[in-house]
Protein backbone atom coordinates (compact mmCIF):
# COMPACT_ATOMS: atom_id res chain seq x y z
CA UNK A 1 0.00 0.00 0.00
CA UNK A 2 1.48 3.41 -0.55
CA UNK A 3 2.58 5.91 1.81
CA UNK A 4 1.33 8.96 0.27
CA UNK A 5 -1.62 10.14 -1.20
CA UNK A 6 -0.88 13.48 -4.20
CA UNK A 7 -3.17 16.15 -2.87
CA UNK A 8 -2.50 18.63 -4.83
CA UNK A 9 -0.58 20.40 -7.96
CA UNK A 10 0.53 23.86 -8.05
CA UNK A 11 1.60 26.05 -10.56
CA UNK A 12 4.13 28.86 -10.30
CA UNK A 13 1.94 31.81 -12.93
CA UNK A 14 2.12 35.14 -13.06
CA UNK A 15 -1.09 36.24 -11.77
CA UNK A 16 -2.71 34.17 -9.48
CA UNK A 17 -6.50 35.24 -9.53
CA UNK A 18 -6.51 35.40 -13.33
CA UNK A 19 -5.47 31.94 -13.19
CA UNK A 20 -8.08 30.62 -10.43
CA UNK A 21 -10.30 32.79 -12.59
CA UNK A 22 -10.04 30.16 -16.14
CA UNK A 23 -10.27 27.66 -13.37
CA UNK A 24 -13.44 28.40 -11.76
CA UNK A 25 -15.10 29.44 -14.95
CA UNK A 26 -13.99 26.13 -16.94
CA UNK A 27 -14.28 23.52 -14.12
CA UNK A 28 -16.46 24.57 -11.59
CA UNK A 29 -13.87 24.64 -8.81
CA UNK A 30 -14.42 26.57 -5.74
CA UNK A 31 -11.58 28.80 -3.63
CA UNK A 32 -10.77 26.58 -0.89
CA UNK A 33 -7.65 28.75 0.47
CA UNK A 34 -6.27 32.46 -0.57
CA UNK A 35 -4.01 34.28 1.28
CA UNK A 36 -0.57 36.51 1.06
CA UNK A 37 2.70 34.43 2.52
CA UNK A 38 5.94 34.29 2.39
CA UNK A 39 7.78 31.34 1.07
CA UNK A 40 9.88 29.39 2.15
CA UNK A 41 13.55 29.47 0.98
CA UNK A 42 13.62 25.43 -0.11
CA UNK A 43 9.61 25.16 -0.90
CA UNK A 44 10.27 25.74 -3.45
CA UNK A 45 13.93 27.13 -4.04
CA UNK A 46 12.83 29.87 -7.14
CA UNK A 47 13.22 33.29 -5.15
CA UNK A 48 14.55 34.97 -2.00
CA UNK A 49 14.20 33.81 1.50
CA UNK A 50 10.63 34.59 2.52
CA UNK A 51 9.56 36.02 -0.97
CA UNK A 52 6.06 37.44 -0.74
CA UNK A 53 3.76 35.37 -2.58
CA UNK A 54 -0.47 35.41 -3.30
CA UNK A 55 -1.71 31.43 -3.21
CA UNK A 56 -5.12 30.44 -4.14
CA UNK A 57 -5.98 26.88 -3.60
CA UNK A 58 -9.07 25.63 -5.74
CA UNK A 59 -10.78 22.52 -5.08
CA UNK A 60 -12.82 19.90 -7.17
CA UNK A 61 -15.44 17.79 -6.25
CA UNK A 62 -13.26 15.92 -3.46
CA UNK A 63 -12.78 17.56 -0.54
CA UNK A 64 -9.35 16.50 0.58
CA UNK A 65 -7.85 15.80 -3.16
CA UNK A 66 -7.38 16.63 -6.69
CA UNK A 67 -6.75 20.28 -5.36
CA UNK A 68 -4.64 22.96 -7.83
CA UNK A 69 -3.16 25.62 -6.51
CA UNK A 70 -1.85 28.82 -8.03
CA UNK A 71 1.52 30.94 -6.75
CA UNK A 72 2.36 33.92 -7.82
CA UNK A 73 5.63 35.27 -6.29
CA UNK A 74 4.42 39.37 -5.87
CA UNK A 75 8.00 40.21 -6.56
CA UNK A 76 9.02 38.12 -9.51
CA UNK A 77 12.57 36.55 -9.49
CA UNK A 78 12.09 35.46 -12.98
CA UNK A 79 10.80 36.09 -16.47
CA UNK A 80 6.76 35.69 -16.23
CA UNK A 81 6.44 35.30 -19.96
CA UNK A 82 4.08 32.15 -20.71
CA UNK A 83 4.35 30.49 -24.07
CA UNK A 84 1.63 31.75 -26.16
CA UNK A 85 -0.58 29.49 -28.84
CA UNK A 86 1.28 26.62 -27.68
CA UNK A 87 0.72 23.07 -29.53
CA UNK A 88 3.15 20.50 -28.09
CA UNK A 89 4.32 19.72 -24.69
CA UNK A 90 8.15 19.53 -23.60
CA UNK A 91 10.19 17.57 -21.40
CA UNK A 92 9.20 17.43 -17.56
CA UNK A 93 6.03 19.44 -18.31
CA UNK A 94 3.44 18.12 -15.65
CA UNK A 95 0.13 17.17 -17.40
CA UNK A 96 -3.33 17.87 -15.92
CA UNK A 97 -5.93 15.28 -16.31
CA UNK A 98 -9.35 16.07 -15.60
CA UNK A 99 -12.86 13.92 -15.34
CA UNK A 100 -15.79 15.93 -16.16
CA UNK A 101 -19.29 14.56 -16.77
CA UNK A 102 -19.67 17.42 -19.02
CA UNK A 103 -16.60 17.41 -21.69
CA UNK A 104 -18.75 19.24 -23.92
CA UNK A 105 -19.20 22.43 -21.83
CA UNK A 106 -16.19 22.64 -20.36
CA UNK A 107 -14.54 22.57 -24.60
CA UNK A 108 -16.87 25.51 -24.64
CA UNK A 109 -16.01 27.46 -21.82
CA UNK A 110 -12.79 28.73 -22.59
CA UNK A 111 -13.74 29.36 -25.88
CA UNK A 112 -16.09 31.83 -24.12
CA UNK A 113 -13.43 32.89 -22.24
CA UNK A 114 -10.73 33.10 -24.28
CA UNK A 115 -6.94 32.72 -24.20
CA UNK A 116 -7.21 28.94 -23.77
CA UNK A 117 -5.50 27.26 -27.14
CA UNK A 118 -8.18 24.33 -27.83
CA UNK A 119 -5.51 21.19 -29.26
CA UNK A 120 -8.47 18.57 -29.75
CA UNK A 121 -12.02 19.14 -29.71
CA UNK A 122 -13.71 16.38 -27.87
CA UNK A 123 -12.95 13.06 -29.63
CA UNK A 124 -14.23 9.72 -29.08
CA UNK A 125 -11.41 6.98 -28.68
CA UNK A 126 -10.57 4.16 -25.77
CA UNK A 127 -7.93 3.19 -23.98
CA UNK A 128 -7.12 -0.22 -22.17
CA UNK A 129 -8.79 -0.47 -18.31
CA UNK A 130 -5.43 -1.11 -15.85
CA UNK A 131 -5.98 -4.97 -16.12
CA UNK A 132 -5.92 -5.08 -19.84
CA UNK A 133 -8.84 -7.11 -19.14
CA UNK A 134 -11.99 -4.38 -20.94
CA UNK A 135 -11.27 -0.92 -22.67
CA UNK A 136 -11.93 2.24 -20.76
CA UNK A 137 -14.29 4.27 -23.03
CA UNK A 138 -13.95 8.34 -23.20
CA UNK A 139 -14.89 10.88 -24.49
CA UNK A 140 -11.33 13.57 -24.76
CA UNK A 141 -10.15 17.14 -25.27
CA UNK A 142 -7.00 18.90 -24.51
CA UNK A 143 -6.28 22.24 -24.28
CA UNK A 144 -3.28 24.53 -22.95
CA UNK A 145 -4.69 27.14 -20.46
CA UNK A 146 -3.92 31.22 -20.77
CA UNK A 147 -0.63 30.22 -18.46
CA UNK A 148 0.54 27.76 -21.22
CA UNK A 149 -0.59 24.70 -18.92
CA UNK A 150 -1.45 21.56 -20.78
CA UNK A 151 -4.48 19.47 -19.79
CA UNK A 152 -6.41 16.71 -21.06
CA UNK A 153 -10.31 16.26 -20.16
CA UNK A 154 -12.10 13.56 -19.77
CA UNK A 155 -15.46 12.03 -19.60
CA UNK A 156 -16.45 8.57 -19.37
CA UNK A 157 -18.65 7.53 -22.63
Amino acid sequence: MAEAILKRTTFVVPDAERAAKFYMHVFGMTKWYENRVPVHPSFPPAAPPWAPCHLILLKAEDPMIGMLGLLQYLDQPFDTGTLQQRTRVRMGETLLVFETKDVDGVYRRPLEAGGATILAPPTDWDVPSHDAKSKILLRTMSMFDPNGIYMEVNQKR
